[in-house]
């Protein structure tokens, strides 16, 4: 079924920041999910990826702040990084900051039998050193599944390995991600359902794939909750939130639900337990939202423990909005407090749009302070391969937040 044109801007920016004239049909994707997603061999790839160029050992206690990242990140030239979207993050165990990007503009002829934007992509700083993850392939970090979908990353969470890991494994990455149909025109896409992956790094510092696997079932349902739109690890439990849009008029700000699952099972949907207002329990339909639309957040946002305080990120009334918020409470489900903190003017009326701020609470930087990030795009995709500095993202600084800030 078509989606009128009239619900476009419930929808908002989404993930990629540019209006849409008309969301594709919705084509006809199995229903369950998949025990596997992508027939990937744990140790197949060990050689192939590799991190370019190669960056010194972060350097200890050094403290980085948002000019150092804007600075670093407007002089970044790499040929299969020029420019993208979202840039959600995890420390790794020595101190390096792994980031995962959405669409991906690349250099011009760099790869002339793929398309200029690739769906996703990774870089791992050292300090302001910035490596791109290159594999065998020269594609995207995660590719495409069976069904032509369009992975797009929102949230990162980094863990420790598992008696099951191979020896020199010090990282364990788990990244949630949007499972994607485009239309036929550039900012044309349904969001249908979450796939989750799974990278390990070891001895050599390089992430590799290890696992790939639907954590929903397809829906193109406008109001479906969207889980993995930010997740946290404490503990034993891995906390992914959901958000959704939920059609309201004049209503642009998604509501957030809490789910849960235990930090060595995250490709695991029977695992999954969701908050009903009062217990964790198993059953998805008594899920409750834990912020509401009225002071909703984007479709992607972060959630953290920052110094025992759980701490959500986001635009303050959805993606369309001009200020971004910090959310806080004492526990992962809520109630939270609401906090503007930054302006962060959409731009739709400008065509230079600023949308999806995360934060990166992990990195060490001014005390007090806190170093976050905005996606950036033009609604011109031609300005945008011309001129891909266009597309990088913007850091900042805000107050390191404390429970009922």
């Amino acid at each position: 079924m078509r989606r009128p044109l009239v619900l476009l801007p419930l929808v908002g920016l989404l993930l990629t920041g540019c209006l849409r004239l008309e969301a594709p049909e919705a084509d006809a994707v199995a229903g369950e999910p998949s025990a596997t997603l992508l027939p990937v061999s744990p140790g197949a790839s060990v050689g192939t990826e590799r991190l370019e160029p190669a960056c010194p050992d972060p350097e200890p206690g050094a403290v980085l702040t948002a000019d150092d990242y804007n600075e670093a990140f407007e002089e970044l030239d790499l040929p299969y990084w020029q420019s993208a979207d979202v840039g959600a993050s995890a420390m790794l165990s020595d101190g390096r900051v792994l980031w995962m990007w959405g669409d991906t503009i690349r250099e011009a002829e760099v790869e002339p039998e793929m398309p200029r934007m690739v769906d996703n992509s990774m870089l791992v700083t050292s300090g302001t050193c910035v490596s791109q993850v290159v594999n065998a392939e020269h594609g995207p970090a995660l590719p495409r599944d069976p069904n032509e979908l369009s992975i797009w990353p929102m949230s990162v969470v980094r863990t420790d390995p598992g008696p099951e890991a191979a020896a020199d494994v010090t990282d364990v990455v788990v990244v949630y991600c949007s499972r994607v149909q485009r239309g036929d025109r550039m900012w044309d896409f349904i969001v249908r359902g979450t796939t989750v992956a799974v990278y390990t790094v070891g001895a050599d510092g390089v992430p590799r794939l290890s696992e790939a696997a639907q954590l929903t079932p397809d829906d193109p349902n406008l109001g479906a909750i969207h889980w993995g739109a930010a997740a946290a690890l404490d503990g034993d439990w891995l906390y992914v939130y959901g958000s959704r849009n939920t059609g309201q008029a004049y209503t642009y700000g998604h509501e957030v639900y809490a789910a849960r699952l235990p930090a060595d099972r995250p490709t695991d949907p029977t695992a999954m337990q969701f908050w009903d207002g009062r217990s964790w329990q198993a059953d998805r339909s008594r899920v409750v939202p834990v912020i509401g639309a009225a002071e909703g957040v984007a479709q992607t946002l972060s959630v953290d423990r920052v110094d025992g305080t759980w701490v959500a990120y986001s635009k303050l009334g959805g993606d369309l909005a001009d200020e971004a918020a910090t959310w806080t409470s004492d526990s992962p489900t809520g109630p939270f407090v609401v906090q503007p903190v930054l302006p962060s003017p959409a731009g739709q009326d400008t065509g230079y749009i600023q949308y999806t701020p995360l934060a990166h609470p992990e990195i060490p930087t001014t005390p007090g302070r806190m170093v976050v990030s905005v996606s950036r795009n033009v609604d011109d995709y031609d300005l945008l391969l011309a001129r891909p500095q266009l597309g990088r993202p913007l850091f900042s600084e805000i107050p390191r937040p404390a429970a009922g800030a």
